[in-house]
C-alpha cells in the first residue's frame, strides 16, 4: 500500500513537472513572439519615420524653388525651373526619392463658383467632362452663408438633416475637394470625373492661364484655338492677360478669375525604401514676398 502511495506522488510529481515544462515553453514562445512583433514594429516606426523625414526634405526643397523663382519673374508658367522639376528623382540609402511641383492654380477651384464667370465655367466644364451640372446650385448654398435655398436644385439644412445619418450645410468654403462628396447631387461616379480638374482654395484664388490644362482653356469661351493656344504659350508664356489677347486674338475674353501668377502650389513626391514606399502631398501657399507656408499635408501609407 505504501509503494502504491509512492508511486502515485511520483506520478503526481512528474504531472507537475512535465506542466512546469509546458508552461515555461509556452512562456518562453510567446515572449520570443512577442519581441519579434515588437521588433518588427518598431522597424515599421523608424522606416516610416525616415521616409517621412524625406518627404519634409522634399517639401522644404519646393519651398526654396518657389521662394527663389519669384526673385526672377512676377509671372509663373511651365517653362520654370519648379515646373520642369516634375519627375525628378534621386537616389537615397536603400531606395529612391522623386518629386514635383504642381500649380494649384492650374485647377478649378470649386469654392469660386459664387462668382458668375467661374459658374459658367465650371457648369461647361461639367458638361465637357459628361457630367450633369445640376449639383452646382447645391454647392453653392453649401458654401454661400446664408441658409436661403437656391432654386430647386438647391440644398441648406432642411435636407441634410433628412438623410440617415443627418448632417448640416457647411456654410463656408470648401477645405478639401472630398466634401464635394457631402454636397447634394454629387455621386463618387460624378466626383472621381472632377478630381483631376479642381481643387479647393480660397475663393480669391484665380486660374493661371499660363499653366492651366487644354480642359480648363477650354471653359473660357467658345471655339478655342487650343492648339494655337499651347503653342504660343510654350513659345513665351503669357506675360498678362492683354498680352494673351492680342496674341491669341481674343478681345472677347473675361478677365474675372484669371491670372498669370500664381500664389498656391502643389508638392508630391514618393518615397521608396526597399520595398516599402510612402507618398506625400503638400499645399503650399506664397505670398507676394516670396514667403511660404503650408496649409494641408496628406501622407500615404507605408507599406
Amino acid at each position: 500500500m505504501c509503494l502504491n502511495k509512492l508511486q502515485s506522488q511520483r506520478g503526481i510529481a512528474l504531472l507537475m513537472a512535465m506542466l512546469v515544462v509546458a508552461l515555461a515553453t509556452i512562456t518562453a514562445v510567446s515572449l520570443v513572439h512577442e519581441q519579434a512583433i515588437s521588433m518588427r514594429k518598431t522597424g515599421h516606426v523608424q522606416a516610416t519615420d525616415i521616409a517621412l523625414q524625406y518627404s519634409l526634405a522634399l517639401e522644404d526643397f519646393a519651398r526654396v524653388l518657389l521662394r527663389e523663382d519669384l526673385k526672377d519673374s512676377k509671372t509663373d508658367h511651365l517653362g520654370e525651373i519648379w515646373a520642369r522639376a516634375e519627375g525628378v528623382a534621386a537616389p537615397i540609402e536603400g531606395g529612391m526619392l522623386s518629386g514635383s511641383i504642381i500649380d494649384a492654380q492650374s485647377r478649378f477651384n470649386v469654392n469660386s463658383v459664387l462668382q458668375q464667370e467661374n459658374e459658367d465655367r465650371f457648369r461647361v466644364l461639367c458638361n465637357n467632362l459628361d457630367v450633369s451640372p445640376d449639383f452646382i446650385p447645391a454647392l453653392k448654398d453649401w458654401i454661400d452663408e446664408n441658409l436661403e435655398t437656391g432654386g430647386v436644385d438647391g440644398a441648406e439644412d432642411d435636407y441634410y438633416t433628412a438623410l440617415d445619418p443627418p448632417y448640416r450645410t457647411a456654410n463656408r468654403a470648401l477645405s478639401d475637394i472630398s466634401e464635394l462628396l457631402l454636397v447634394k447631387g454629387v455621386s463618387l461616379e460624378i466626383f472621381e470625373k472632377l478630381q483631376p480638374y479642381i481643387i479647393a482654395l480660397p475663393a480669391t484664388a484665380k486660374l493661371n492661364i499660363n499653366t492651366l490644362s487644354t480642359q480648363i482653356y477650354a471653359t473660357l469661351d467658345q471655339d478655342l484655338n487650343v492648339e494655337q493656344f499651347e503653342s504660343l504659350r510654350e513659345e513665351n508664356a503669357f506675360e498678362s492677360l492683354e498680352d494673351y489677347k492680342n496674341r491669341m486674338q481674343h478681345p472677347a475674353l473675361i478677365e474675372a478669375g484669371l491670372s498669370v501668377s500664381s500664389e498656391y502650389f502643389i508638392a508630391q513626391g514618393n518615397v521608396l525604401r526597399g520595398d516599402k514606399g510612402l507618398s506625400f502631398s503638400s499645399l503650399i501657399h506664397r505670398d507676394d514676398q516670396g514667403l511660404t507656408r503650408i496649409l494641408w499635408r496628406r501622407v500615404g501609407g507605408f507599406i
